[in-house]
């Protein structure tokens, strides 16, 4: 009888997981947990054949539990799935899965987590907005006391989903953190200083990430213990290069990075 896999998904994270169980051509179920949350994967001779979380099903579901980073998982042998939802071969699920972990990953350096809570941007400039039906869904629920897990359950949406969403409208300036208020209002009480410098740099960020600019400025320049009112070229550099990483937006990153790294040589 083949023995049944079990671990942590601390140390082992569910794309690793399948592959050891494609490499060994297992059949069975993929029994995967995270705090209250639960999964399935099924398996037929190695090929990926059904996948469960919650409402989700196929890929979706198998994306869901890929960004779960702690948790344990279970594999029971010889359990047959009822029913087939992927029909694509383990590494097309395994592409498909790590491009949403690369998506994810940007997403998280906006959102913390699923329990991050989210208000409505009052401060929004008078301008048409398009957006689609299922981002005014999300508008239309929040109010500074859900959180994006709160969200994903009353929509239907996976958490991941629903973070991809709370993402775009925050990039567009729709949503502020609504988790920090207290801290949200102190650090907009204090200004920016009015160098060229910073206001060039407000100005190019902005254009990155939104409203949320100032704020980032102002916490990447507390963790570097940079001065914004340095003369140091070096400081400025190293501050512009910080920032940049911080985008989501590859393009607009290396718009951001081009535009400052442009200004510094000017200034020299």
């Amino acid at each position: 009888m083949k023995q049944e896999i079990s671990g942590d998904l601390a140390n082992t994270r569910c794309p690793e997981i399948i592959k050891i169980l494609s490499l060994g051509k297992r059949t069975g179920r993929l029994y995967l947990t995270n705090g209250s949350e639960t999964g399935n994967i099924y398996f037929s001779e190695g090929e990926v054949v059904h996948a469960q979380c919650a409402s989700l099903s196929g890929i979706k579901a198998i994306q869901e539990i890929a960004v779960w980073t702690s948790g344990e998982y279970r594999f029971f042998v010889d359990e047959p799935a009822d029913m087939q939802t992927i029909v694509m071969g383990v590494e097309e699920v395994l592409a498909e899965t790590t491009s949403h972990l690369r998506q994810m990953d940007k997403i998280t350096t906006l959102i913390p987590s699923s329990s991050a809570v989210y208000d409505l941007e009052p401060e929004i400039r008078d301008k048409e907005i398009q957006i689609k039906a299922i981002q005014w869904k999300v508008i239309s629920l929040v109010d500074g006391k859900k959180s994006i897990a709160d969200l994903s359950q009353i929509i239907g949406l996976g958490v991941s989903d629903t973070m991809k969403i709370v993402y775009t409208l925050l990039r567009m300036g729709l949503l502020k953190d609504a988790s920090h208020q207290d801290t949200q209002v102190k650090r907009r009480s204090l200004r920016l200083p009015e160098t060229e410098f910073i206001i060039s740099l407000k100005d190019a960020l902005t254009q990155a990430v939104g409203p949320i600019a100032p704020v980032i400025i102002v916490e990447t320049a507390e963790e570097l213990n940079t001065d914004l009112l340095t003369d140091s070229t070096d400081q400025k550099a190293y501050l512009i290069e910080t920032l940049s990483s911080k985008i989501p937006n590859e393009k607009m990153s290396l718009k951001f990075l081009d535009a400052m790294t442009d200004w510094l040589k000017a200034e020299v």
